[in-house]
């Protein structure tokens, strides 16, 4: 999907006409109506004001697919946080902390593996 047809999907989903879109990026409704025929490709700048209002990432914006664009959650934005400060910390103490993450998800695994265990009819658990 080219880039004018996820702006176009991405405005539909909000309900916004191209002039709510304009104000919204501070722009004008023609420049709006030229992005979203293809006519004009849109600067950096406008690019980062429109995944901003659409509240999605510049790639997922400007992406060539038919994926479902997603809007970034306040908690995905907390993650991409706390990844680049992993990133800063030493090797041995982000070896140390994956070890710890995946000593969690091992024990998350289990407790749905007995969760489901606990649901199996009687003649069958045992």
């Amino acid at each position: 999907m080219a880039l004018h047809d996820n702006i176009k999907r991405l405005q539909k989903k909000k309900g916004w006409s191209q002039t709510e879109l304009a104000e919204q990026i501070g722009s004008h409704l023609s420049h709006v109506n030229r992005i979203e025929t293809g006519k004009y490709k849109p600067s950096v700048d406008v690019l980062v004001k429109l995944a901003d209002v659409f509240n999605v990432s510049l790639d997922a914006l400007v992406r060539d697919s038919d994926v479902d664009l997603k809007e970034i959650t306040v908690e995905d934005k907390d993650l991409a946080q706390r990844i680049k400060l992993v990133e800063s910390l030493e090797p041995e103490d982000r070896h140390a902390l994956f070890r710890v993450i995946d000593l969690m998800l091992t024990k998350q695994k289990i407790l749905k593996l007995v969760s489901q265990e606990d649901q199996l009819p009687a003649h069958i658990a045992g």
